[in-house]
């Protein structure tokens, strides 16, 4: 049968989507120029150069390690429970669920303690905030995983995905986070943040290639709009892997020059935020951070799992993150393993079973309940530690 002829408007019209398939690897959103000198002291548009704690600084910074110093030299802040807690959340894409079952299953275990530190990475830094607030919170962040809200998470991007960065829309995600972080939220937390009780959330800086801790607590203590915005900016940028998801460009301003960075992932250079490479030699000479608890939770496993992977973008990222956070994540739980015996820390962790299908770019409710009751049973239970 002879092939019909093409209408001048239908020959148009696919020679234009064969050319914007030709330039989608060089097409994307333009960017404000700075230098590395414009980065370095900068901070978010409306926060202040000099605010007490800083709201962010990068995760090698030498200040940061300062900080930690002094702070151990003073002596640790303990909560009721008599203990100085921290409690750092990894990435995982879906299995976030994993530490939603875990909160879960520790509260009704009545063993749960008063974290004194909280951080998170990537969906860590999405579940961060509810854990910090306490169990009171635990309903709610259940809900973020398992209410049925994150099914529609990965949305693709269809022709814009030739634009961007991103297969999938920031939208869903950004709804989701805007659905719960909100006024009543941050006072929440900052009045936490003002009984000395932190919480950290990490993103990744393309431009400067660098981790970058942000101290969430000093952000909702600055109270109001700019600090909802940044606190909801932060939480995406944290949870956007590239490539999945578009990166977040948040607006800063050093000496009257304003341009926006670029933000992604903080699982790209730190699996969970704990204690970074420069510190995992520290050694205590006060003794003060003995009997200190350093717990992970790990939203993930940390054996490989064999199957064989579908060629399609989501099957073949989801394996490809999974195989990256594995590695990243058993060289860190090893350094922070270390630092604890050598200060004398009590350190274990929780990970997902490696006989649980667990693929972290499934964001279906069934699969994500599944993880959930097995954080949540194996916290009840305290088999889930390691």
């Amino acid at each position: 049968m002879p092939s019909p002829r093409l209408r001048p408007r239908a020959l148009v019209a696919g020679l234009l989507a064969i050319g914007l398939v030709g330039l989608g690897g060089c097409v994307g959103l333009s960017r404000d120029s700075y230098s590395s000198e414009d980065r370095t002291g900068a901070v978010p548009v409306a926060f202040r150069p000099d605010a007490e704690p800083p709201v962010r600084l990068f995760i090698d910074d030498r200040e940061r390690l300062a900080m930690f110093e002094a702070q151990v030299e003073r002596g640790l802040q303990v909560g009721p429970d008599g203990r100085f807690d921290v409690l750092a959340l990894s990435g995982g894409g879906a299995n976030g669920a994993f530490t939603a079952g875990v909160m879960s299953g520790w509260t009704e275990a009545g063993t749960r303690p008063d974290f004194e530190v909280v951080t998170g990475v990537s969906t860590g830094a999405l579940a961060a905030p509810f854990v910090f607030l306490g169990p009171d919170w635990d309903n709610e962040l259940a809900d973020a995983y398992i209410g049925g809200a994150a099914d529609g998470l990965l949305r693709p991007q269809g022709l814009g995905a030739f634009f961007g960065s991103g297969i999938f829309q920031d939208a869903p995600l950004r709804q989701l986070v805007e659905r719960y972080v909100d006024e009543a939220m941050l006072a929440a937390i900052a009045e936490e943040h003002r009984k000395g009780r932190t919480l950290l959330v990490a993103t990744t800086d393309l431009d400067a290639q660098r981790g970058v801790s942000w101290d969430m607590g000093a952000i909702a203590a600055h109270g109001g709009p700019d600090a909802v915005k940044l606190f909801q900016d932060v939480l995406v940028a944290s949870a956007s892997v590239p490539g999945v998801f578009p990166p977040v460009l948040i607006e800063s301003s050093n000496g009257g020059v304003v341009f926006r960075e670029m933000h992604v992932d903080g699982g790209v250079t730190t699996p969970f935020l704990a204690l970074p490479e420069d510190m995992w030699s520290y050694s205590d000479p006060s003794g003060h951070l003995r009997g200190a608890r350093l717990h992970v939770v790990v939203n993930g496993k940390l054996s490989p799992s064999f199957g064989v992977t579908s060629d399609t973008p989501q099957t073949v990222l989801g394996r490809s993150v999974d195989v990256l956070l594995r590695g990243a994540l058993i060289s860190a739980l090893a350094g922070n393993r270390a630092f604890a015996e050598r200060n004398g820390v009590q350190f274990r962790y929780a990970a997902i079973p490696d006989d649980l299908d667990a693929p972290p770019l499934s964001f279906r409710t069934e699969t994500m309940q599944r993880v959930y009751e097995a954080g949540r049973q194996g916290a009840l239970s305290g088999d889930i530690w390691r």
